[in-house]
């Protein structure tokens, strides 16, 4: 199927309130797959599809060439994406290798790229409060593992583990951390910050 037909069809079926939901989304799925065809088309002609579905669309494209997947939105994907993640991360036993949690780190990493995207198409300010609703949400996930971990390993008194990311965090003066993590000292406060070693 040429492009302008794929646009023509995914056209209407975004503006058709008469065609069957199992038909738009076969529309869709076809125009996420083909969208460099369905891109060169809405250059060249006209069409009733707005600039703002244009760049979601070709956003989801490459969500699908990343992962396979094919969504309706960035904000469905999004939330499916997040809850995946999350149950991924509740789910990683406490002792999971660093090569696991490096995977974890990276598509946690991606997920804030499509944000980000999904920000520069709908605007910043959805963007964050979705981001910020998810960091709580990780926080809340990365202090139970701490926990976890700590009672697993019977710290003594007065230690506690430290859960590493992939972004810098201040490493607490009587945390304990895991082998093979990144470090960086503040030669000007004295801190100690550690990461995964991506």
């Amino acid at each position: 199927v040429d492009g302008a037909s794929l646009l023509a069809v995914v056209s209407h079926a975004e503006e058709s309130s008469l065609m069957p939901p199992h038909l738009k989304a076969a529309a869709l799925a076809a125009a996420v797959r083909q969208w460099s065809r369905v891109a060169e088309a809405a250059e060249s002609c006209p069409s009733d599809l707005s600039s703002t579905r244009q760049a979601e669309l070709g956003a989801l494209n490459r969500v699908r060439h990343r992962d396979g997947h094919v969504c309706g939105s960035l904000e469905e994907y999004l939330h499916a994406a997040v809850d995946d993640l999350t149950d991924w991360e509740r789910n990683m036993p406490l002792d999971a290798p660093q090569s696991t949690k490096k995977k974890l780190e990276g598509s946690w990493q991606h997920w804030h790229q499509i944000l980000f995207e999904y920000g520069h198409i709908f605007g910043a300010e959805n963007a964050e409060r979705l981001r910020d609703r998810v960091r709580t949400r990780r926080r809340e996930l990365l202090e139970d593992r701490k926990r976890q971990r700590g009672e697993t390993l019977r710290l003594p008194e007065g230690k506690v583990w430290f859960e590493a990311t992939a972004e810098w965090q201040e490493v607490p003066p009587n945390g304990i951390c895991a082998a093979g993590l990144e470090y960086r000292l503040d030669m000007q406060t004295g801190r100690n910050f550690a990461r995964l070693a991506m």
